[in-house]
């Protein structure tokens, strides 16, 4: 009955999240047959793009794109029943697209939820390249769906409930139980429990990271100004951060882009104030390091 919408770069470790939370429901089931409790009768179908003959190439046109979201839809619109938690393990990340599965699930009187998987652009190009990946991704798309990416936002009601989970977190797990209150019980999740990473810091640490991040950004912009490509960026002579730009142009989309992966990363961890702008300098070095 339920729909599940992941959501994430490509090779983000989205499928290994979404493979694990079908093993975890299929258990909550089972247990939930033994003792007669909710959620008995359900039965959990998985689709991702491999499963519905899917190719990476499809995201490098507009009209393949569409067509395959178009697949998407009709797979779910299948299998939502009342018996049935349909998994849709997919990029998912245009708004839009999550909208239109939100009103899908809402059509036949289903609780639904996003799933976001998220994870540095540099850390998936890494983990896409690793021996043991199957089906690899191009560096080159990864990098350009990640531009093209629009993070949930779970003020948003066709992205409520929002569960986050950094799959760089080598002890990151999935909050089954709040996921499982949220879909087959029906009990909305407690405050801040919309995502696995609690908030630390309040109002003034938001203010910070906004503040410090886009410091360092202007501070890059007139190093270019002045320099065109390469050199360093001295950040903080006191501590002494620098930045070593590329010997290749950088466009001011591109460090927005490092910019707001960072903040989305960080605004949900217990990051000390006074580490945020050598965190983010560390952060765009080894960005830059990994665009070029």
């Amino acid at each position: 009955m339920p729909l599940i919408t992941f959501t994430g770069l490509p090779s983000s470790g989205k499928t290994t999240f979404a493979k694990s939370l079908q093993a975890q429901l299929q258990s909550k089931i089972d247990s939930a047959k033994e003792s007669n409790q909710p959620g008995a009768n359900y039965s959990i179908i998985y689709h991702s793009d491999e499963t519905l003959g899917i190719s990476h190439d499809v995201y490098t046109d507009s009209n393949l794109e569409k067509h395959a979201r178009g697949s998407q839809m009709s797979a779910v619109k299948r299998d939502l029943s009342r018996s049935n938690i349909v998994i849709l393990d997919s990029l998912a990340y245009i708004k839009g697209f999550r909208y239109q599965l939100f009103c899908e699930a809402k059509g036949v009187v289903t609780p639904h939820c996003v799933i976001q998987v998220m994870n540095p652009v540099e850390k998936c190009i890494e983990w896409n390249e690793s021996e043991s990946k199957e089906n690899k991704w191009k560096g080159e798309l990864i990098q350009q769906l990640s531009m093209r990416y629009e993070e949930p936002n779970s003020d948003s009601r066709w992205d409520s409930p929002l569960f986050t989970v950094v799959a760089e977190d080598k002890d990151e797990k999935l909050p089954i139980e709040e996921i499982w209150d949220a879909l087959v019980l029906k009990r909305p999740p407690p405050p801040n429990a919309a995502t696995l990473v609690k908030a630390t810091s309040g109002n003034n640490f938001l203010q910070e990271l906004d503040k410090q991040t886009s410091q360092v950004i202007n501070k890059i912009l007139q190093h270019q100004q002045l320099m065109s490509i390469g050199g360093e960026v001295l950040i903080d002579k006191d501590q002494g951060l620098l930045i070593e730009m590329p010997s290749i142009s950088v466009s001011i989309s591109q460090l927005q882009r490092i910019r707001r992966t960072y903040i989305s990363l960080n605004r949900m961890r217990s990051v000390d104030i006074p580490r945020i702008t050598p965190l983010f300098v560390e952060y765009v070095n080894r960005s830059l390091n990994s665009d070029d």
